[in-house]
């Protein structure tokens, strides 16, 4: 009753508990997937963003090198030095990292619409006087219409920039004004000051402008693939394009950049001031968003100390054609597609894990109950043991003392007890072979003697081990075997047991019709044997639909006959199927309550066997192949 109510009360409330705690575990790991891609999906822009600082930084201080070195001095006169720029440009190119990145150097003073261009000739060290080019007509437009003074060159420059009377020049950078960067050309641009005696003349001094032409093939072949592929590692597509143009400069896969409003992971500015929303305040590392979070200009000097030593700004009307900027987007889709990705990888291996601890857990629980049931099975095989080992003992044992202590003398009743001892010897002695057939046939799996035998002589071998059985319980036998039947491949002894475990509960079951049939013959495809069949049957009680998945469990006896006379120890038809499926036969049951049962054993022809002629199937079975065995 205790294991009853215990059993109950785990089926009702554990079960159902540990159900709750995978539901529970399944939405926890739901939860956690999305925390996991909120927090990957910001690590990846976060890297995303200073891939992009890293590119831009790293364009700005190659441009910056060539800014740096190429400023040119000037005599007591106030001329610029062609032999110190030459120089200058020399050393630039022996020391730059991609020295045909510069490919002329020019220098014009704006004194009037005449005013010559000079360009720089290196090995010579001097400065000779050619024509405008004719990508330089918008640039040269815009330089001449500017004010020829220096200090109104028409393009803003900030204060911090400028000298503050009464103290002497700023060793910083900030003491100089920004190069301008013409990305039409493209070309670095420098307003040159010249230092004269007095201020009177510094005012009115034509400004000279340096014009650094830069070799585009350089900047789309060399430098922007290598620093898309040292920032991005092929993981994204990169293209530098115009802002606010369809015009691509450098794509790393073909078509990409050249739609305008295209959805893009993300984008910057190569040139000029950033935006300085939560992201740039982020991948800086400096202060936090101005208030409302909305996008600003970074202050210039905060930006001038954060990203080089030399400012780049766009050229005005450059800059209204549309500034350079990167735009980048993951080779899979985008971020928002990996990180989905990502997630449905670990929701799938999450939820995989509780699939399998649920598969888990359920099979626990079933090799439990069976286990269970196991166990039930076999306290009842120990205690139908014990009753078919106490009854003939007692028999014998009761016998024997009668006879020993001359209770019985007369002959004929001392010829009847020694009968009766026989006979239990005999039941005990089945018995007992029975469970260590069991016991063996479970050892040695697939370990049968294999050979070519005929089916003929392992059925009178099974009839004549069981015919004192069956002569005991009067029961008439019918034997049927097809003539000309081809030997199989078996084990001569295994398969003989076999058929007398099916014999005996025939004998056991038959019920009052006192009937027993075994009959022989094969099974033909075409005109072709494919195996042999041997049918053992009887006209018994039968066994009901439920329970034929039953009959094979070992230890398994049915309700019906477990509580009648008829003794067993629930072996024998697991044994028989066992042994049979060893010999890759197998065993099939059809039966009916009340009508009876026939077990057949199919079994595989011999090797060396040859197929009989297909008519014998329909003879008649007359003669010696068939036989009556009156009981």
């Amino acid at each position: 009753m205790k294991s009853t109510l215990q059993e109950r009360l785990f089926w009702w409330v554990g079960v159902p508990a540990l159900a709750v705690v995978l539901v529970a575990l399944g939405g926890l790991q739901y939860r956690w997937s999305d925390e996991v891609s909120d927090a990957t999906r910001a690590q990846m822009q976060s890297g995303l963003h200073a891939s992009l600082m890293g590119f831009r930084q790293d364009l700005a201080r190659e441009l910056g090198a060539a800014c740096m070195e190429l400023r040119p001095t000037a005599n007591e006169s106030g001329r610029v030095q062609p032999a110190d720029l030459s120089r200058q440009f020399q050393h630039w190119q022996q020391t730059a990292a991609h020295p045909a990145l510069v490919s002329q150097v020019y220098l014009w003073q704006n004194s009037g619409p005449s005013s010559p261009l000079l360009r720089l000739d290196p090995n010579q060290g001097k400065l000779e006087r050619v024509a405008w080019p004719a990508t330089f007509d918008a640039l040269r437009q815009h330089l001449e219409a500017m004010p020829t003074s220096t200090n109104s060159v028409g393009i803003r420059v900030p204060r911090h920039a400028m000298h503050q009377p009464g103290q002497g020049p700023k060793r910083s950078q900030n003491s100089f004004p920004p190069w301008f960067v013409d990305q039409s050309i493209p070309a670095l641009i420098y307003p040159w000051r010249t230092h004269v005696a007095t201020p009177e003349a510094k005012l009115s001094a034509p400004a000279t402008w340096i014009i650094v032409q830069l070799n585009p093939t350089i900047l789309e072949k060399e430098i922007f693939p290598e620093l898309a592929q040292k920032y991005f590692h092929g993981d994204y597509n990169v293209a530098v394009r115009v802002g606010g143009a369809d015009h691509v400069l450098y794509s790393s896969a073909a078509g990409f950049g050249g739609v305008k409003n295209a959805p893009y992971d993300d984008d910057l500015p190569l040139i000029g001031p950033l935006r300085a929303g939560p992201e740039l305040f982020s991948v800086i590392g400096r202060g936090s968003p101005p208030a409302g979070g909305r996008p600003t200009q970074l202050d210039n000097r905060r930006f001038q100390a954060l990203e080089r030593p030399v400012r780049l700004e766009p050229f005005p009307y450059s800059a209204e054609q549309g500034v350079w900027q990167i735009v980048v987007k993951h080779q899979r889709g985008s971020v928002e597609a990996v990180v989905a990705s990502l997630r449905r990888r670990h929701l799938i291996a999450s939820f995989g894990v509780l699939v399998l601890l649920a598969v888990t857990m359920a099979m626990v629980l079933i090799a439990s109950q069976r286990a269970r049931r196991l166990a039930g099975a076999q306290m009842s095989f120990v205690a139908g043991v014990s009753h078919e080992l106490r009854t003939p003992l007692a028999v014998i044992s009761s016998a024997a003392e009668n006879i020993a202590h001359g209770v019985v003398s007369d002959p004929k009743q001392v010829a009847r007890y020694s009968a009766t001892i026989l006979k239990q010897t005999r039941q005990l002695t089945q018995l007992v072979e029975q469970v260590l057939f069991f016991a063996s046939a479970q050892q040695k799996m697939g370990q049968y003697n294999l050979r070519p035998i005929d089916v003929g002589q392992v059925i009178d071998a099974a009839l004549e081990n069981t015919a004192a059985i069956v002569a005991a319980a009067e029961v008439e036998v019918e034997r049927r075997i097809e003539p000309g039947l081809p030997e199989v491949d078996a084990d001569f002894s295994a398969l003989s047991q076999s058929l007398q475990n099916l014999i005996t509960n025939a004998v056991k079951y038959g019920g009052d019709k006192r009937w027993l049939g075994i009959r022989a013959s094969a099974l033909r495809e075409r005109g072709a044997v494919r195996e042999i069949q041997i049918t053992v049957e009887d006209r018994g009680i039968g066994i009901s639909a439920r329970e034929i998945k039953q009959i094979f469990v070992p230890f398994y006896r049915s309700p019906q006959v477990a509580g009648s006379n008829v003794h067993g120890t629930g072996l024998g038809l697991p044994l028989a199927r066992t042994v049979i499926e060893a010999m890759n036969g197998s065993l099939t049951v059809e039966s009916e309550p009340g009508r009876g049962s026939a077990f057949t054993v199919h079994l595989p022809l011999a090797s060396t066997s040859r197929a009989p002629d297909h008519q014998a199937a329909a003879k008649p079975i007359s003669g010696e192949a068939a036989g009556s065995y009156p009981s």
